[in-house]
């Protein structure tokens, strides 16, 4: 959920309405099973780590007043050391992973590409080794019945592995868009207060 508020607030101030409105438009509702709640509940949290500030009000219409929060120098700082930690690793943290993927493009494509990359390398050695171990117990007498908890999740990190060759292969080619921290999608952090 922090990844996701600060992933969102690296983009562009926004209120809790507009913040679980773009959530629900991209479908990361679906993957991060947020409650209104969970808002109020993390952002007094960032605040108090000054990884947000709290900003102007504004409503619209007859609708309450909503507070706007913006990212700080250290929040956007944070977001990003988070991107990296959970791009790379650790293999088999796949809901963290999915929430780094909502929000990659706050690091630039060259360095995502480079942090999959080693992903990439990381869960091919683990998958010779399971593939290994899996193999010596089949030469070794051992049912397919009794490797099935073993050979079921090699099955899906192959299947991860393809995919994060296949996908990297695409973030290489000039024709993915990109959007950088130029673009009018970002806005600039706030100056944390001294």
């Amino acid at each position: 959920m922090t990844v996701a508020v600060l992933g969102l607030l690296a983009e562009r101030a926004r209120h809790v309405y507009d913040m679980r409105l773009e959530m629900r438009e991209r479908g990361h509702d679906h993957t991060l099973k947020i409650k209104n709640a969970s808002f109020y509940d993390v952002l007094p949290r960032l605040v108090g780590a000054g990884l947000i500030t709290e900003g102007e009000t504004v409503r619209d219409g007859g609708r309450p007043e909503r507070t706007v929060y913006h990212i700080t120098e250290t929040g956007g700082a944070r977001l990003r050391d988070w991107l990296r930690e959970l791009l790379a690793g650790p293999e088999g943290d796949t809901s963290g992973f999915t929430v780094a993927l909502m929000f990659m493009f706050a690091l630039p494509r060259t360095e995502v590409i480079a942090l999959l990359e080693r992903r990439a390398e990381q869960m091919e050695q683990h998958v010779d080794e399971m593939d290994e171990a899996l193999n010596a117990a089949a030469r070794n007498g051992v049912g397919p019945v009794f490797l099935a908890d073993h050979a079921y999740p090699l099955a899906l990190r192959r299947a991860e592995l393809d995919w994060l060759r296949a996908f990297t292969t695409r973030l290489r080619d000039p024709a993915t868009h990109w959007p950088d921290s130029e673009s009018p999608k970002f806005e600039s952090p706030k100056k944390d207060a001294k």
